[in-house]
C-alpha cells in the first residue's frame, strides 16, 4: 500500500552515505579517489552475509577466516565476526564469493534522545492529543507493544505489573531490563498505568509492556541485535515495536526483518531522529514503518526533529516529556525517542475499539484523523496524531 511503501523504486547501492556493499557478489564499489567508502559507525569485527541458497555457511566462514555467530531470524542473513579493524578487507572478500549474495557492514545504533535537565512537569502531551476525550471511549487494550530499546525497569511501580517475557541481547539472557533510563521511559509513555495512583499514565493504559533490550548503558547497540529483537518480538506476537533509535545505513537485512514484522501482523514505530535534517534515518525510513518527527507543547515542530515529507509519517509530541524514570518515579526527557512511544501507544488504543482490524487498518486510520498543524505535507506527511480522532467513529 503506497503510503506505507517509502521511498519505492530507490536503489540500494553505496550511494546511500555510508558503504553498502551491492547487493550481488561482486566486489565494493570504490568511492571517488578509489579508495571505498568508510563509515564511522560501523562495527570493527561483523558483517551481516546473505549466503546463497544451498551453501553452508559455517563452512563459507571458515574458507575466509571467519566464524559464523548466528543467523537472523529466517531472512537467509547471517552474522560472520572477523578480526578486528579488517571489515573492509573481509567484505570485499566474502562479496566476490559465488556463494555469496549480499553483504552488508552491521552498524553501531544509538537511542534518539535529546538530553535534558529532569524538570518535573505536567504530561502535556496528553492535551495536545487529546488523550482525555480518547479515554472516554476506551482506556486501554490488552495487546502488547515490544520496547526495542535499553530494556524496561522490571521493578518500577508503574510498569511492573504490565511486563510479559523480553530478552536481552546484549548480554544474552531472558531479564532485559534497564541500565540506561531511556527504555523506560519510553515504556511508561506508550502504556503506564492509568487511575492506579502511581507517577503519570500512558497513552494506553493496559497494553503489556515486551521488553527487549538490544541497546548497551550508553545507549548504542549493534544492528544485528536490533535486527534479532524485531524477529523475536514478532515471533512471540508482539503486536507494535517501538524503536526509539536510529543510526547507520539502509541495510536489506533490517528490512527483511521489518517487512517480516510486519507479514505477521505487527505495526512498527520508529523515531525519525535528532539531527535537525530532511536526510532519511533508518529504521524509521524503511517501508511499513511509521516515522515519527517530534513536536513541542506549543504544537510547532520540535528544533531538533528530523523531517521530511517523503520519508516521515506523523508527528508526536517529543519536546519536554515527563514520564517513569528507570529506578522509580518521573522525569522529563526530550527527543523523537519520545514521540515514537505516543504513537505505539496510540496504535494500541486504538485497536482496542476494532480488535479485528489489520495492522495496515490501523495505521490508515492513525494516519486518516491526523491534526494539521505548522510542517504537514512538508515537514511530515500526515500530520500530528489525534488520539480522540482515531478512536471516535472507529
Amino acid at each position: 500500500m503506497a503510503k506505507l511503501n517509502k521511498l519505492a523504486g530507490s536503489v540500494m547501492v553505496v550511494a546511500m552515505v555510508a558503504s553498502l556493499l551491492p547487493a550481488v557478489a561482486t566486489a565494493a564499489v570504490p568511492a571517488e579517489g578509489g579508495k571505498a567508502a568508510v563509515a564511522s559507525n560501523k562495527a570493527e569485527d561483523r558483517l551481516l552475509v546473505k549466503v546463497k541458497a544451498g551453501a553452508n555457511a559455517q563452512s563459507l566462514a571458515t574458507k575466509h577466516g571467519a566464524q559464523e555467530k548466528k543467523a537472523l531470524g529466517t531472512s537467509g542473513w547471517k552474522v560472520f565476526h572477523v578480526p578486528a579493524g579488517q571489515v573492509d578487507k573481509y567484505a570485499a572478500a566474502l562479496a566476490n564469493d559465488a556463494n555469496v549474495e549480499a553483504v552488508e557492514f552491521d552498524y553501531i545504533v544509538e537511542a534518539h534522545l535529546t538530553p535534558n535537565d529532569p524538570a518535573y512537569g505536567s504530561q502535556y502531551h496528553h492535551k495536545n492529543v487529546q488523550s482525555a476525550q480518547a479515554w472516554d471511549i476506551s482506556t486501554g487494550s490488552n495487546l502488547t507493544i515490544a520496547i526495542v530499546d535499553t530494556g524496561v525497569d522490571i521493578n518500577h511501580a508503574d510498569l511492573k505489573s504490565k511486563l510479559v517475557a523480553g530478552y536481552d541481547f546484549v548480554n544474552n539472557d531472558s531479564v532485559a531490563d534497564d541500565d540506561n533510563g531511556h527504555g523506560t521511559h519510553c515504556a511508561g509513555i506508550a502504556t503506564a498505568t492509568g487511575n492506579n495512583g502511581t507517577d503519570g499514565v500512558g497513552i494506553d493504559w493496559s497494553a503489556k509492556i515486551m521488553p527487549i533490550k538490544v541497546l548497551n548503558r550508553r545507549g548504542s547497540g549493534y544492528t544485528s541485535d536490533i535486527i534479532d529483537g524485531v524477529y523475536w518480538a514478532a515471533d512471540r506476537g508482539a503486536n507494535v515495536i517501538s524503536m526509539s533509535l536510529g543510526g547507520g545505513s539502509k541495510s536489506s537485512a533490517f528490512q527483511s526483518a521489518i517487512t517480516y514484522a510486519w507479514n505477521k501482523g505487527a505495526i512498527v514505530v520508529a523515531a525519525a531522529g535528532n539531527s535537525s535534517t530532511s536526510t532519511p534515518s533508518y529504521p524509521a525510513a524503511y517501508d511499513n514503518v511509521v516515522s515519527v518527527a517530534s513536536t513541542t507543547s506549543s504544537d510547532v515542530m520540535s528544533s531538533f526533529s528530523n523531517y521530511g515529507s517523503s520519508w516521515v509519517d506523523v508527528a508526536a509530541p517529543g519536546s519536554s516529556i515527563y514520564a517513569t524514570r528507570d529506578g522509580g518515579g518521573m522525569t522529563t526527557m526530550s527527543g523523537t525517542s519520545m514521540a515514537t512511544p505516543v504513537v505505539a501507544g496510540l496504535a494500541t488504543l486504538t485497536w482496542s475499539v476494532k480488535p479485528g482490524a489489520s495492522n495496515a487498518t490501523i495505521v490508515n486510520r492513525i494516519y486518516a484523523t491526523t491534526d494539521s498543524i505548522a510542517g504537514t505535507g512538508t515537514s511530515y506527511k500526515y500530520g500530528r496524531v489525534n488520539a480522540y480522532k482515531a478512536l471516535n467513529g472507529f
